[in-house]
């Protein structure tokens, strides 16, 4: 970790960083002790070489973990943690970003891409259905017609298109990537971070509840908010007439 971000790096580049199921137990292991360091203030996934993610390992998944009731699999779990979490979680994708590791990108708060993106998911051309998520994500996320056509077809889209509909948050050139989206995670890990987890919050309420609940909902977590230093440091910094220093706290 390093001036706050905590990164979690897909590494089975010789499988295009495909997930097992000792892969996702991996992760689960680096996301706990994540969140129970205070001091991070942004969570990034990202992928080595070529690749973020080409889905599951279709060939080998690895043996089968002991779950807890609430989950079918390790892979809900993950996706369910990504969205609880308080803090904001980024995923850099290059290359090919697909299957599962399609549905992690689309789990997580901003999705920065490299312009050589094909993202998608093709398993209904298997007869292989949705499993983590992208039922629930991606209507939300491009509007249910757009999402229909691209998960009934199975086709994969380029970072163009991905920007254009809103799928990605960003695109940058390949050759820039690395500083691009550093430059991007850095904006956001000097952000009051935990106003925005509190923002995120609010989202992930207002989607199972009326607008009652998500108003009573959004006042009590906005005076939680108002207790932390970062708000009265916002404040001050208004009042003093200079830029704000937050801390994530």
């Amino acid at each position: 970790m390093e001036n706050g971000v905590a990164i979690i790096t897909l590494n089975r580049p010789k499988n295009l960083n495909a997930i097992r199921f000792p892969t996702i137990m991996e992760i689960l292991d680096a996301f706990d002790s994540i969140i129970k360091d205070k001091s991070v203030r942004v969570i990034v996934f990202k992928g080595a070489g070529r690749a973020f993610c080409s889905g599951d390992d279709l060939v080998n998944m690895g043996e089968f973990p002991p779950l807890e009731p609430k989950f079918k699999l390790p892979h809900h779990k993950l996706i369910h943690l990504i969205r609880e979490v308080q803090i904001p979680v980024i995923a850099l994708l290059h290359g090919y970003c697909l299957g599962a590791g399609y549905e992690l990108a689309l789990a997580c708060d901003f999705r920065l891409a490299a312009d050589n993106l094909e993202i998608g998911d093709h398993r209904t051309t298997r007869a292989i259905c949705m499993l983590h998520g992208a039922s629930w994500f991606l209507p939300r996320l491009i509007g249910f017609a757009r999402a229909t056509e691209i998960v009934l077809t199975g086709r994969h889209l380029d970072a163009k298109e991905a920007l254009e509909i809103g799928l990605v948050t960003h695109v940058y050139p390949a050759m820039e990537f690395d500083e691009k989206s550093q430059g991007f995670i850095q904006k956001i890990a000097t952000m009051p971070t935990k106003c925005l987890g509190y923002n995120k919050a609010m989202f992930n309420f207002s989607f199972v509840n009326d607008l009652t609940s998500s108003l009573q909902n959004e006042s009590y977590l906005f005076t939680e908010n108002m207790k932390m230093y970062d708000a009265r440091e916002g404040s001050r910094s208004f009042l003093e007439k200079r830029e704000p220093k937050f801390i994530g706290k």
